[in-house]
């Protein structure tokens, strides 16, 4: 029997520490009360050499394939408290999400800030002891450096867009009292923290073809996904320039983006990596039970609509005219299916960020900027290849052309996890959604406010 993942223990900041080498990863404790595993070493003999480090990288990757995180929590979840998904299974703390109703011990949010954290700590293991460590050239030095740099940017900005301000933390915690004293930063502390670990990473990597590690272009393109948010479009625009020119390009089938053994594409950035061993449950969420799925989170009317606009949002009436729909929508008997993830099997290779979107980041930035020709021309590259008509790219005004990226990334990304994050960024969550505005960052889980004094509520919990 599949299990399904519950955050039942508070995998938080205060509680990490390196695992022995041959766990590669970092053992965690349940709570504040918890001691260390016996099993669990000093950082200062797990990273002392070139195989320590190397296997610590390794640890640093594995910590994504976390429940909270690449798993499902970050894919699944936030589409359920979007107008994308709808509660369909049995999960209360996905029912909450679809009401947007959510309480500080909801137990999907907890996953997502503990594993954050977890695969926070990680990296500041790396960070602290990879400059000293033996055997290493110093080329391979600023490589791992700069990769533990680019994933905790990517993990920062994954806490920040959900959370708000967040306690930064920066060196690896080696007690609980140290950890208790966390305090939450602003949000333009976290910013700042996370375009300084990006420059880093810039500077110090130096792949450039590998999509299952960070590289040069995963780095600029995450940079261009955090100035987005920012509203630096000058910013954005430059580093997602950076990236176009770098020789990725869109795949002419949408479908060979979400194959079931995670086969590599041309629009591939960063990509999580999972098999049948170490599975992911996306589509195990997304399908219905008839497919092999639970069935947690179903399609809404308004996407449906959002891809067919002849259906009535019914899925019975549903006519995918192009090859993105195709792959978006499925039916089963007569349920609708988010498609994308089309085996429970969960061997897909999880797209961090591919270049599609970077495309579409380079098209919003270059409107803000009142560039509208060519951030049409960007816009077009994306329908084009999805199987739309190209949109005229004169004659236009900023706000229309605004309003068609908006549409062409729900499309584009839909049950990747960007719907949420994109309506809250761009203020549109209250109005879209009828909720209450405070109800647009996610609580910080209640047993962290209990166990670290320093920390605050956000608003309305």
């Amino acid at each position: 029997m599949r299990l399904t993942f519950q955050a039942t223990s508070a995998m938080r900041i205060r509680s990490w520490l390196l695992a022995a080498p041959v766990a590669v990863g970092l053992a965690a404790c349940n709570s504040a009360l918890d001691v260390a595993p016996s099993s669990s070493i000093p950082t200062a003999t797990a990273i002392t050499d070139a195989a320590g480090a190397r296997a610590a990288l390794t640890g640093a990757y594995a910590a994504l394939q976390a429940g909270g995180l690449y798993y499902g929590g970050l894919v699944t979840f936030p589409e359920i408290a979007s107008d994308n998904g709808q509660f369909a299974g049995t999960l209360t703390s996905y029912a909450d999400a679809d009401h947007n109703a959510m309480h500080a011990d909801n137990t999907q949010v907890a996953g997502i800030w503990d594993d954050s954290y977890a695969a926070i700590n990680r990296d500041n293991e790396l960070l602290a002891s990879v400059p000293t460590a033996t055997g290493l050239s110093t080329t391979e030095r600023n490589e791992i450096m700069g990769e533990a740099y680019a994933l905790r940017a990517l993990e920062y900005h994954n806490l920040v867009k959900l959370f708000g301000g967040v306690p930064l933390i920066l060196q690896p915690e080696t007690s609980v009292a140290e950890a208790a004293k966390a305090t939450r930063a602003s949000v333009a502390q976290v910013y700042t923290q996370i375009l300084s670990d990006l420059a880093q990473a810039e500077k110090l990597i130096t792949n450039t073809d590998q999509t299952r590690q960070m590289s040069v272009g995963a780095a600029y393109a995450i940079e261009a996904r955090v100035r987005l948010y920012q509203g630096d479009w000058a910013g954005a625009e430059a580093a997602a320039a950076k990236v176009e020119a770098m020789g990725y390009s869109l795949d002419p089938d949408f479908s060979d983006l979400f194959s079931a053994n995670g086969s590599d594409t041309p629009e591939d950035i960063f990509r999580v990596i999972f098999t049948p061993a170490q599975y992911n449950e996306i589509g195990y969420y997304y399908l219905t039970k008839s497919l092999g799925g639970r069935y947690e989170v179903a399609p809404t009317a308004s996407i449906i609509t959002a891809f067919d606009s002849t259906s009535g949002g019914k899925i019975a009436s549903y006519h995918p005219a192009n090859q993105r729909a195709s792959a978006s929508l499925g039916k089963s008997g007569s349920r609708a299916y988010a498609a994308r993830y089309a085996t429970s099997i969960g061997a897909e290779h999880v797209h961090v960020i591919r270049f599609a979107e970077v495309i579409l980041i380079r098209a919003e930035a270059l409107a803000h900027l009142g560039r509208l020709t060519e951030a049409v021309d960007e816009l077009n590259l994306i329908r084009v290849r999805a199987g739309e008509a190209p949109e005229a790219d004169t004659g236009r005004t900023q706000a229309d052309v605004l309003a068609s990226i908006a549409a062409e990334r729900r499309l584009e990304l839909a049950f990747e996890g960007d719907r949420w994050p994109d309506l809250v960024r761009t203020g549109q969550a209250a109005s879209v959604l009828n909720i209450d505005p405070k109800m647009t960052l996610f609580p910080i889980p209640q047993r962290e406010i209990d166990t670290t004094p320093g920390l605050t509520q956000n608003p309305g919990y």
